[in-house]
């Protein structure tokens, strides 16, 4: 049962524990809230309505493309709502009942994935965000996954030469955390300290590359939380009313008996007990916006993805929404509610209101505004539920755009079971940075981006998988190919690219590289588009395992005894070096070291500043440019599921001393085929040296034999 009790909310414009000072700047800052920006309304019809990500406008169909078009930086000019007396509350008001228009959606569909470079064009903002992570909890393969997401797309988005806001941080306040600062007999203050230190540390060993870290006890936050809470109170969309009903303590959700009856009363996340509850609350009016969430989720193929994920939400909201809580009584760690300091602000409320305060949306002037709406949330699916459809809703009720697009990615498990500190099945901190100094940072990099669950699925983490994919894609695909082509550039040209060998007029039958590389380029930057991460590294994989077959076709080493050839060697040369460039531009928002450690032997781009798009143009290599050999990724061992080195006698099958029986027919084994094709290709490029003169005893040879009997293994 949930009763709601309205009572008519207190307000104040001493907000808080914040001084007086403070207080009366926030009071004025909310003052106008009512008021709306005369530019902006003479831009709209008389029926104003939430649009995705860039403004809210009334318009059809037709128009949509154009409006999307519409920058941020636009809403910055000197006519922006952002500009005037009230930071963050003079967009036009809508009404609940309207419907919402996503005017990012057709702005997608217009979007073409070109590599060509823009040059000329002023950069776009990005803002992209990690949810801010628990420090009741401690650091483990699900943050990591989730920030090192978060950082590939925004390590792309600034090889696009878009101007990149990347945001994390810790969520620092609630129950949870004050109990474990009692356990402990230490302020609440200094637990937060204490572990939002260990992420920032965690964040900074796996190189995340974010702008800003945000702590929700930040006074940057605490402050424009309350001036936001005060103004849904001032707008009638926070109520004072009484909850009774469950409460999901690890969650800090609750449920109504109808949703708890279906759910057996237990969680379903951590599948604890749930708790009975009855507390006078401060409440959300969210069933205000149920049509708008309703249709934003019905309507938008882009807001949340995977579209698994949206299909779940839209049959939960399809059910009816209720009123929510933000404000809690039982616990005193927390921000206080605006003038009713018995209650302090919902730990969820105060969290996802992280996003748009450290971009200072509550305040004048302040500059990275420009940011807002962001381009990205990610996150783990457990948390979507808050992220598209009560986050969306508070946002209509402030007047602020949405985020352009919510991706709520699976969860890692192992053997088949979620992972859960009860079975020991955890992949904690130490396990993760055992794998990543083994593997390097981009290695396991490279495991997490092709093999997490990015999608709707939830991944399998196994160590013996981390090994076949470092192996294969790393070592025996990108490695040996740049190593083996760039060892011929030097034998073959003491390290320098011939004249003319980039005549674009000698194409070998089959393979019209320029073609070939142009067509997969845009196939990866589609795929990071989208986010999916496997796609994109699959594109640069297929470039290079055509490489491998185009040095088994022409037969460089013949080549190189003919001086007659040597103009077409070097053009067979110049074509695999200039593939497997491109190729590298594409992997290196998932490999940036190792990217720039190719680069220094292999001049991947003229300009540090060149764009993604003018790195992924056929041409790049100049006759004259310098190569050196180069050694990417060494063979290593396997490691257990613990992160240990596998001895050798471990790594072997079981042997019998009785001797084995002779079998009467012989098992052909069947290849994947992706796995066939480099097998035949290998065995032919073996033959291929063979013919040249060389023998079982050249280091080449042995080399390539050895990674024959790997891909048969």
């Amino acid at each position: 049962m949930l009763r709601f009790l309205s009572t008519s909310p207190k307000t104040t414009t001493r907000i808080g524990r914040t001084s007086s000072s403070k207080s009366a700047f926030i009071g004025r800052a909310i003052i106008s809230s009512s008021s709306s920006n005369a530019s902006l309304r003479a831009s709209s019809s008389s029926s104003s309505r939430f649009c995705l990500g860039k403004c809210y406008t009334s318009f059809s169909t037709s128009k949509a493309a154009t409006v999307a078009a519409t920058t941020r930086r636009s809403l910055l000019s000197s006519a922006s709502p952002f500009s005037t007396t009230s930071s963050f509350a003079s967009f036009p008001r809508s009404n609940a009942s309207e419907t919402v228009h996503s005017s990012n959606e057709s702005g997608r569909r217009r979007k073409r994935y070109s590599i060509q470079a823009n040059a000329g064009t002023p950069r776009e903002e990005c803002m992209v965000t990690t949810p801010i992570y628990y420090v009741n909890d401690k650091p483990h393969i699900g943050h990591v996954y989730t920030s090192t997401v978060a950082d590939i797309y925004a390590r792309y988005k600034r090889l696009q030469n878009m101007d990149v806001f990347f945001l994390t941080g810790t969520d620092e306040h609630g129950l949870k955390v004050e109990q474990s600062a009692e356990k402990r007999q230490i302020p609440p203050q200094a637990l937060a300290d204490e572990n939002s230190l260990v992420f920032q540390e965690v964040m900074k060993a796996n190189e995340i590359s974010f702008d800003d870290f945000i702590r929700t006890t930040d006074e940057r936050h605490t402050t424009q939380v309350q001036a936001f809470v005060e103004k849904l109170l001032k707008s009638g969309d926070v109520y004072l009313g009484k909850f009774e009903g469950w409460y999901d303590e690890g969650q800090e959700e609750y449920y109504t008996e109808t949703k708890a009856k279906e759910c057996n009363y237990e969680s379903p996340i951590s599948g604890k007990p749930m708790v009975r509850m009855e507390e006078e609350n401060y409440y959300f009016k969210l069933s205000k916006y149920e049509s708008k969430v309703k249709e934003l989720l019905a309507t938008s193929d882009s807001f949340l993805t995977p579209k698994e994920r949206k299909n779940e939400l839209l049959q939960r909201v399809n059910d009816g929404l209720n009123d929510v809580p933000i404000s809690r009584t039982n616990f005193t760690w927390g921000i206080p509610m605006p003038g009713d300091e018995q209650h302090v602000i919902y730990v969820w409320i105060d969290a996802l209101m992280n996003y748009i305060t450290a971009i200072g949306m509550a305040k004048d002037g302040e500059a990275k505004q420009k940011y807002w709406p962001a381009s990205m949330h990610v996150m783990a699916k457990e948390i979507s539920w808050f992220h598209a459809v009560i986050w969306p809703a508070v946002l209509m009720a402030l007047d602020l755009p949405l985020p352009m697009r919510v991706h709520a990615h699976g969860f890692w498990i192992r053997e088949g079971r979620k992972m859960s500190k009860s079975l020991g099945n955890f992949v904690d901190l130490t396990v993760l940075n055992k794998f990543s100094t083994h593997y390097g940072l981009d290695g396991f990099r490279y495991y997490l981006a092709t093999e997490g669950p990015i999608g709707a699925q939830d991944a399998n983490f196994a160590s013996s998988r981390v090994q076949e994919v470092y192996g294969t894609d790393l070592v025996n695909t990108f490695g040996n190919s740049t190593s083996r082509t760039t060892a011929m550039c030097v034998k073959y040209f003491d390290g320098v690219l011939p004249e003319k060998s980039d005549d674009t007029s000698k194409i070998f039958k089959g393979y019209d590289w320029k073609s070939i590389c142009e067509k997969e380029a845009a196939e990866a930057v589609r795929a990071y588009e989208n986010l999916e991460l496997n796609k994109a590294t699959q594109a640069a994989m297929r470039i290079i395992t055509k490489v491998d077959l185009f040095i088994t076709e022409t037969e460089p080493f013949r080549m190189a005894k003919d001086p007659n050839e040597q103009e077409n060697l070097g053009a067979v040369l110049y074509q695999c070096l200039e593939a497997l460039r491109i190729s590298a531009c594409i992997l290196e928002p998932i490999l940036p070291n190792k990217i720039k450690e190719m680069h220094a032997g292999l001049p991947l781009y003229a300009n540090v500043s060149d764009s993604m798009g003018k790195r992924l143009v056929w041409g790049g290599l100049k006759p004259g440019t310098t190569v050196s050999k180069l050694a990417l990724f060494p063979r290593l061992d396997p490691l257990d599921e613990n992160g240990e080195i596998m001895k050798e006698e471990a790594q072997a099958p079981a042997t019998s001393n009785k001797p084995a029986k002779k079998s009467k027919t012989k098992v052909e084994k069947v290849y994947s085929p992706e796995t066939q094709a480099k097998i035949d290709a290998q065995g032919a490029l073996i033959r291929s040296m063979k013919e040249s003169g060389k023998t079982n005893d050249d280091a080449e040879v042995a080399e390539a034999v050895k990674i024959l009997k790997e891909l048969k293994a």
